[in-house]
């Protein structure tokens, strides 16, 4: 009798959990519809509702000096500092992209610029898709402020958290997490940036998400609002090697570089 009543117990919560999980996914779409044909400021909307929640939001608090990492492939030497402690790109290059170049990303609207890191450099390098034999250049972010991020990842989940709460933020990470490319209609990036808009006026400093191109619960993606609260204080150049973006540095000069080496690799991660 026991394992009957265990069994239709353990049934019970598979159903709960597959009704969840698509109550979630109807209410994603029932938004991402709304808001790219019907209108761009729903304001009276469930999945809104529930971001608006925020003793349940999960949540990441990244202090004064820690680090995060940000890469930008090489296309030209000439671009490169090459003085410590920015030996690729220099300070300015190593940080967001001014107003004026700033393209439609999935957290950023076209001339509103965000800071996208990562918290480990191999991911950074990852994230920018480098070709066998690109030269990527790493830099160093370093939180001066600290940082209160609402975390699409889920590192931790917070006491009264829902089920359909988790499975929205498991299906809106996914959303940020995929790959920007060319061939991207910029109305696909939408609902993604009028979310991280409103997570920016519910008092966050940015956004957690995983990546879709390197599956490592250590390592995940920030997208920050407010990055006046950080500052690049170093970059270092590396050629990709590998397919599995394996990277040498130009030549060890510094203890930066070999820091920077160290983490770069997945197997030192």
């Amino acid at each position: 009798m026991r394992g009957n009543t265990y069994s239709k117990k353990q049934s019970s919560e598979q159903i709960s959990r597959k009704q969840s999980s698509e109550q979630i996914s109807r209410k994603l779409s029932e938004f991402i519809k709304e808001i790219q044909y019907k209108n761009r400021n729903p304001v009276d909307n469930n999945v809104l509702k529930m971001l608006q929640e925020m003793e349940t939001n999960p949540e990441l608090l990244f202090d004064s000096q820690q680090y995060l990492y940000r890469s930008r492939i090489v296309h030209s030497k000439d671009k490169l500092n090459g003085e410590y402690p920015f030996f690729g790109f220099g300070k300015d290059g190593s940080f967001v992209a001014p107003s004026e170049c700033t393209k439609d990303m999935r957290a950023n609207y076209r001339y509103i610029p965000y800071l996208y890191c990562a918290t480990r450099p191999y991911l950074s390098v990852v994230e920018v898709r480098p070709r066998l034999g690109a030269r990527v250049s790493v830099a160093r972010i370093r939180v001066n402020e600290r940082l209160r991020l609402l975390d699409f990842s889920l590192q931790n989940y917070p006491k009264g958290m829902k089920s359909v709460k988790i499975n929205l933020f498991h299906a809106l990470s996914q959303l940020y997490s995929k790959p920007v490319t060319e061939d991207d209609d910029t109305l696909d990036y939408i609902p993604t940036q009028y979310i991280a808009e409103f997570v920016k006026r519910i008092g966050y400093d940015g956004i957690v998400f995983k990546s879709s191109l390197y599956n490592d619960e250590n390592s995940v993606n920030v997208a920050i609002f407010n990055f006046d609260k950080c500052e690049a204080v170093g970059s270092v150049v590396y050629d990709v090697t590998r397919n599995d973006y394996t990277c040498e540095m130009e030549d060890p000069v510094s203890e930066l570089r070999l820091n920077f080496q160290l983490q770069l690799t997945p197997d030192n991660n």
